[in-house]
């Protein structure tokens, strides 16, 4: 784990770290097979600006203006693992940044919850 500027890089690995911006979801993997194509061996990391709270209602109040040049997310920290995963699994970016969206919003908790939901759903489950 790396911190610098403010920013906690949480890899597995020694590949480059390439960091992208994308307004929505399908820019985001397009831009992601671009780099990939030309380098295979580089890990894409996508911005997305974060209000997590309790509820949806309580991130909005969070959350400030929006910025159209990154992906957004206002919810709750389960979804936003959702999100994640499912970043993941679409083949949309190898991992993400969160910014806050409001100085108000500590994203290093957002960040510490969400990686302990995501090791939860690796977890084998007894049926």
């Amino acid at each position: 784990m790396a911190d610098d500027g403010g920013v906690s890089e949480l890899t597995d690995g020694d590949q480059q770290i390439v960091r992208v911006t994308a307004p929505d979801l399908q820019q985001a993997r397009r831009v992601r097979a671009r780099i990939r194509a030309g380098s295979g061996d580089v890990a894409v990391i996508l911005d997305i600006t974060v209000a997590v709270a309790a509820d949806f209602r309580s991130a909005q109040q969070v959350s400030g203006p929006a910025d159209s040049r990154t992906v957004h997310y206002a919810g709750t920290v389960a979804g936003l693992a959702g999100l994640i995963s499912d970043i993941a699994s679409a083949e949309v970016a190898d991992g993400v940044t969160l910014i806050p969206a409001s100085p108000r919003q500590d994203v290093g908790t957002v960040g510490r919850d969400v990686l302990g939901r995501l090791a939860a759903r690796d977890q084998p489950r007894a049926s």
